[in-house]
């Protein structure tokens, strides 16, 4: 597949500590018989202020690497990767390498005093074939830029959210709301929600995964302007970091942009 992607991450202006980890193909490349198990890119945010919020974030997106690609048999339709006709088995075996990533993290966090109640976000793209897959959790988010369209592909799984998909408070408020940064799921602590999206792709899409410290700082459109603009994508992975540095950089930041050019 012919792919660009980029990736940059900043700790902010506040914070003493990067918490977030990001996966690419140049992270583990050689290391797992990938070729017919497509690309995976992911973004995970250790639960910020927690003594190994650090530790999290990279013990998920480690484990979920490992899971996917070593865990039960390469079945004929996987080993015809470009050609599946449905992203079923793909999904499934994202979902299952969420899972165990969800009981690695509660697994340290329970062998270890200091870090109980250990968790992090999760989201996760998988290029395979004609396929984009995601699995997600937390409030890290995975959007697509289609013909000049931006669309938002993950759920937040926060307590504002909950209140918006209510209908108790607006998209507005929540951007205000003392609550918004609570989430209701996140590895480590036993996750219910496993979010998951199958998406055929296309030539030119082009997939930014980042986590809140971006998007709690900048704004869709703000976002939008960015990933719209004829920058190359490793300029926009840093211009989206610095917008977030500009509008504060409360938090830690990164982004990951993937663009599908074509087989």
């Amino acid at each position: 597949m012919n792919i660009e992607y980029c990736h940059k991450t900043d700790v902010g202006l506040k914070r003493t500590r990067n918490e977030d980890f990001s996966l690419t193909p140049e992270d583990y490349e050689g290391a797992f018989e990938s070729r017919h198990m497509g690309m995976v890119f992911a973004v995970a945010d250790g639960m910020g202020g927690h003594p190994a919020g650090n530790l999290a974030s990279r013990i998920a997106c480690k484990t979920f690497l490992k899971h996917y690609f070593q865990t039960g048999p390469v079945t004929g339709a996987l080993i015809r990767g470009i050609s599946l006709a449905s992203c079923k088995p793909i999904k499934n075996r994202v979902v299952k390498a969420i899972k165990e990533a969800d009981r690695q993290v509660c697994h340290y966090g329970c062998k270890h005093e200091m870090c109980k109640g250990l968790g992090t976000t999760l989201s996760v793209l998988v290029i395979i074939g004609s396929w984009a897959v995601i699995g997600h959790v937390g409030d890290s988010r995975i959007y697509r830029l289609r013909d000049g369209t931006v669309e938002l592909l993950t759920h937040d799984h926060t307590f504002v959210q909950d209140l918006i998909d209510m209908g108790e408070i607006t998209p507005k408020e929540a951007k205000e709301n003392p609550m918004r940064h609570v989430l209701m799921e996140a590895l480590g602590l036993g996750t219910d929600e496993i979010f998951t999206r199958c998406e055929r792709i296309l030539p030119g899409d082009l997939f930014l995964l980042c986590t809140d410290g971006l998007h709690d700082m900048v704004s869709d459109q703000e976002i939008t302007d960015v990933i719209k603009s004829d920058m190359m994508i490793d300029q926009m992975c840093e211009g989206l970091v610095q917008k977030a540095l500009e509008n504060g950089g409360k938090d830690n930041v990164t982004t990951v942009v993937v663009k599908y050019i074509g087989n």
